[in-house]
C-alpha cells in the first residue's frame, strides 16, 4: 500500500489520498491554549505572513477536509502514552481535541472532535478549539481505489 502521508521536513505534511497539504503542528502546541475561531483566523494570517513551508495560502479546513484526517483505528501514541485521539502519528499532537473549521453560521463555527469523531457548533468567541492549517484544493477522487471499482462492476 502506498504511503498516505508525506512529511516534507519543513513543518508541512501532504496527504496523497486527498491532495491536501497540512500544517504538521497546530495552534495549541504553539500557544499553550485553546483559541477562539476569531483567534484562529489571526493564527492563519500569521502562518501566511511567515510563509509556512514556503506558502502563503494557508486556511482553515472545511468539515470534510478535517474529517479526512480522522482514523478510527489509530489511537495517538506519544511519549510512551496512548491517547484516544484518532489521527496518524505523523502529525504533532499534544492536547486539544477540537479543531475549528471554516464552516460558520451566524455567530457560531463548526468544530471537529478528534477524540470522538463528532462535530459541534460553538460560539465563535469561545475558546473551545484549536487549528491545524491546510492548503491546496480538496480532491476526494484521489480517495477512490479504482481497482475496487473494477472488482465490484458486476454487482
Amino acid at each position: 500500500m502506498e504511503q498516505r502521508f508525506i512529511d516534507h521536513g519543513n513543518r508541512t505534511i501532504s496527504d496523497a489520498c486527498t491532495g491536501l497539504m497540512w500544517q504538521e503542528s497546530y495552534a495549541y502546541v504553539e500557544t499553550g491554549n485553546n483559541i477562539s475561531w476569531y483567534d484562529a483566523q489571526d493564527y492563519i494570517s500569521k502562518l501566511n505572513r511567515e510563509k509556512l513551508g514556503g506558502y502563503d495560502d494557508w486556511r482553515l479546513p472545511d468539515r470534510l477536509e478535517i474529517q479526512s484526517l480522522y482514523e478510527i483505528a489509530k489511537p495517538f501514541q506519544s511519549r510512551g502514552k496512548t491517547f484516544i485521539l484518532h489521527i496518524d502519528p505523523i502529525f504533532e499532537f499534544g492536547y486539544g481535541s477540537c479543531f475549528w473549521t471554516s464552516k460558520t453560521r451566524l455567530s457560531a463555527a463548526l468544530g471537529f472532535e478528534f477524540d470522538t469523531g463528532d462535530i459541534h457548533w460553538y460560539p465563535k468567541g469561545s475558546h473551545k478549539g484549536t487549528v491545524r492549517a491546510v492548503r491546496n484544493d480538496w480532491q476526494p477522487r484521489l480517495m477512490i481505489d479504482l481497482s475496487w471499482a473494477k472488482e465490484t462492476a458486476g454487482f
